[in-house]
């Protein structure tokens, strides 16, 4: 079982991703990433499917950061997605987008995401936002055994569903 803090960062953006890497390597936290470049990858990841069976290389995640426009299914669908599958509906979201348009910001609240921070232009500023965002998220409870579970001993997380279970999009 992997104890390191483990963020799944939904971005489309290579120079973003590249960005957050920087950022993160500045910042100097404990905190393991793993990406994904769209929604699709997203639900994948979450679900342990295709090349992210593998949960000793791809753990399930304590906290999500989404892109709000990703191709193929943006972050407001995969927020829909998770909120109405009780294995997932607890994940820690973070939607951190270019967009500070009023009825995205509205939208991904309503679709209950955790928080919403706009991507700033200066890198500076980018440095703080995401040390705000693991600094706040490192520090949170764990509810319930979400850290660790009588299923983390099977390499299981208590919010990842079993492989037999049916389950569509």
């Amino acid at each position: 079982m992997n104890n390191q803090f483990t963020v799944l960062l939904a971005e489309d953006d290579p120079n973003d991703r590249r960005l957050f890497q920087l950022a993160l390597r500045r910042n100097q936290k404990p905190i393991q990433v793993h990406e994904v470049a769209d929604g699709m990858e997203v639900i994948q990841y979450l679900k342990g499917e295709g090349k992210f069976e593998d949960r000793d290389k791809f753990p399930f995640p304590n906290l999500l950061i989404l892109d709000l426009k990703m191709p193929r299914m943006t972050g407001l669908e995969v927020l829909h997605w998770l909120r109405h599958k009780p294995e997932f509906a607890r994940l820690c979201t973070v939607m951190l987008s270019g967009s500070g348009l009023d009825q995205d910001v509205a939208e991904a609240y309503r679709l209950g995401v955790n928080s919403y921070f706009r991507k700033p232009s200066d890198f500076g500023r980018f440095i703080k936002v995401l040390n705000a965002i693991f600094e706040y998220w490192l520090l949170t409870e764990r509810a319930n055994g979400d850290e660790v579970s009588p299923l983390a001993t099977v390499g299981i997380h208590p919010m990842t569903k079993r492989k037999n279970t049916p389950d569509t999009l």
